[in-house]
């Protein structure tokens, strides 16, 4: 065996080839980005249950305020977590959730806090809300009251559900910027909303709402509506 056979034997012992190396690099890069999607797609999902939680949590405190004070929180409209009202009433149907007020962290995944609007009868300090029912001090709805606020299933479309008295909405990653007619839906400041599956179209608004049963029942059940 010559010199260089040896010189070549102990190389190829020590150690890679450059081709070697080149070799496990691109396998290695391809494995990599092979688990960057999925990663991103658990990432995402995590952030989407994650914001379904935080609304799901703050529809329930919404009725617990209600509990406590006979009527639903305004908006808050200047972005320092407290509702804003105007003597008796609101400031404004839309605003933000009055985190502070209501003593939650009402933020989505992506660090924004969520979009809020209420039927401003059953957040004002009057009495009732106009429907033929008696009124009952302290309490700014009645049994026959129904909210104002319609959940669609797109723009234009068709009931989810109606006489909804207060909405609660994560803008999801584009945070209201762009988005197509059904975002816009949300973000309009009027009594329509929609909810639909955020995958639809780039759809990525997250929608939850105060159930008008529910709300008028836990007042019931507390003996503080007849």
């Amino acid at each position: 065996m010559t010199l260089s056979s040896v010189n070549s034997l102990q190389h190829k012992k020590n150690g890679f080839s450059l081709v070697e190396m080149a070799v496990v690099l691109v396998i290695f890069g391809l494995v990599i980005g092979g688990m960057v999607g999925p990663i991103k797609l658990q990432l995402e999902v995590m952030k989407l249950r994650d914001t379904k939680k935080t609304i799901e949590l703050t529809t329930q405190t919404l009725v617990g305020y209600a509990l406590r004070n006979g009527r639903l929180p305004c908006p808050d409209t200047d972005n320092d977590g407290a509702e804003n009202r105007n003597g008796l009433s609101c400031s404004n149907a839309s605003g933000l959730v009055p985190y502070a007020t209501l003593g939650i962290t009402a933020i989505d995944a992506w660090k924004q806090t969520l979009s809020y609007h209420v039927d401003t009868r059953f957040a004002d300090s009057n009495d009732g809300s106009g429907c033929p029912d008696a009124d009952t001090p302290g309490i700014s709805f009645e049994i026959c009251s129904n909210g104002n606020i319609r959940i669609l299933d797109a723009s234009g479309g068709s009931d989810i559900a109606s006489d909804i008295p207060a909405v609660v909405i994560s803008h999801g990653k584009n945070w209201a910027s762009g988005g197509d007619n059904d975002e816009q839906e949300n973000r309009d400041n009027d009594a329509n909303f929609v909810d639909k599956n955020h995958i639809n179209q780039g759809y990525d608004d997250l929608v939850g709402w105060v159930n008008i049963n529910q709300l008028i029942s836990a007042l019931v059940n507390a003996g503080q509506l007849p």
